[in-house]
């Protein structure tokens, strides 16, 4: 349980160094919205096949001492956190990967395929990526489109695969919930939104009047929006990882249970967003300090969404600090091939799709309010959040503490 443990404040660990590495560096910065758990797992699959160094660092750089630590935590993570509840009315989620080998590497090794399916939910399949490229691409392309329900469509491309492409690994995440407590369509209407660069948009802004978890804390403010049966958000995200060979060489809770919710960090400047992700990123255990416990009347307004965002991370992942799978002399994947000629094999390219949205869908027994936006004074202790500028959302279950999905939300009306 410890190497579970370990392996949960990794995840955590590398989710934040990823919000913080993909935080608006200036006001030309996009919308951004990213599965950490997704990135996680999936070089978690690439150290399950490493060796020696390469192996060595991605352990480090996912903060798991042992390869077996970190496999149990896939399987924590797959059969738990992310197991589908829809059937009982909780979030539908469809977690799964595959794993494509070229035919002349003779297929994948038992012992990776094992941890592959029951770990990561991958099934293996062998291709020709020299003598039928385009099949492997429509092959690959058609698993990623029915892992997301058609959301995502495509993942590589024909240039994507060349005469050196081994293997392409890929991973997708698809989520469905609904609002705990959905907004009520009548009281959506536009409004400013603040960007960056000092101009503005006019989206559509969700409003409501209610008793919610909130915390204020110097300089931010951060509101939980729990999933239920009412209400939706969607998130559908895929990454894929493909592998080259080289020229030869010289304490998570225990239990089924899972709650989602949405948690919102808004900064109370409206150029503040970059200094408060400094703050909410430094530490795993400062970010679980801010997260709301208690409730107050709270008048929200906040912009419905919809987000696409496609990253390749291999330069963002190298930029801190894993380079060995990436390295054309060194990198050390060799185990997760029956037949090893001894030549290096590495990453060349991870890729990762996204794309949420976020709308009041369902509806309230009884309306709450009749304006959010004007006409006398606020009720006494009543918390205004009104998420008309730039802010951070992520996404995480609860019990276990893994942030599923992340994002900066910059400019909501650009997709």
């Amino acid at each position: 349980m410890a190497a579970v443990n370990a392996a949960r404040d990794g995840q955590t660990a590398l989710a934040l160094r990823l919000t913080k590495h993909l935080a608006p560096a200036d006001a030309a910065g996009k919308n951004v919205a990213f599965s950490p758990v997704s990135v996680h797992a999936g070089l978690a699959l690439v150290a399950a096949g490493a060796g020696g160094a390469t192996q060595a660092q991605l352990l480090s750089f996912l903060g798991a001492p042992t390869a077996d630590g970190l496999a149990a935590f896939g399987r924590h993570v797959s059969e738990r956190v992310l197991a589908d509840r829809a059937d009982s009315g909780g979030p539908r989620v469809l977690f799964g990967g595959g794993v494509w080998i070229d035919e002349s590497r003779g297929g994948l090794k038992k012992e990776f395929q094992d941890i592959a399916a029951k770990s990561y939910r991958s099934e293996a399949r062998t291709v020709s990526f020299t003598e039928e490229p385009e099949e492997a691409v429509e092959m690959i392309n058609s698993w990623v489109k029915k892992a997301t329900n058609n959301l995502i469509d495509s993942m590589i491309s024909r240039s994507d695969i060349t005469s050196d492409t081994d293997l392409v690994l890929a991973n997708a995440v698809y989520f469905k919930g609904s609002w705990l407590d959905p907004f009520n369509f009548c009281h959506t209407s536009p409004g400013k939104f603040h960007r960056l660069d000092g101009s503005h948009v006019e989206p559509s802004f969700m409003s409501k009047l209610k008793t919610m978890y909130i915390s204020c804390m110097d300089g931010f403010k951060v509101l939980k929006l729990p999933y239920g049966p009412e209400g939706v958000y969607e998130y559908i995200e895929g990454t894929s990882y493909k592998i080259h060979r080289g020229p030869r060489a010289t304490s998570v809770k225990s239990g089924n249970a899972t709650q989602f919710s949405m948690f919102v960090f808004l900064p109370d400047k409206h150029y503040g967003i970059s200094t408060m992700v400094d703050l909410i990123t430094s530490a795993p255990g400062y970010l679980y300090s801010v997260l709301p416990t208690e409730t107050k009347l709270v008048s929200l307004e906040v912009p419905k969404l919809e987000i696409s965002f496609d990253w390749n991370l291999g330069k963002d992942l190298r930029q801190l600090g894993l380079t060995l799978p990436f390295s054309t002399e060194a990198g050390d994947l060799r185990g997760m091939y029956k037949n090893d000629d001894g030549r290096p094999t590495f990453l060349t390219k991870v890729a990762h799709k996204a794309v949420i949205k976020v709308n009041e869908e369902g509806t309230e027994a009884a309306a709450v309010m009749t304006s959010l936006r004007g006409g006398g004074g606020p009720p006494p202790d009543m918390v205004k959040f009104v998420a008309d500028h730039p802010f951070t959302f992520m996404i995480m279950e609860e019990r276990s503490g893994v942030i599923v999905f992340a994002g900066h939300v910059l400019d909501p009306t650009c997709k």
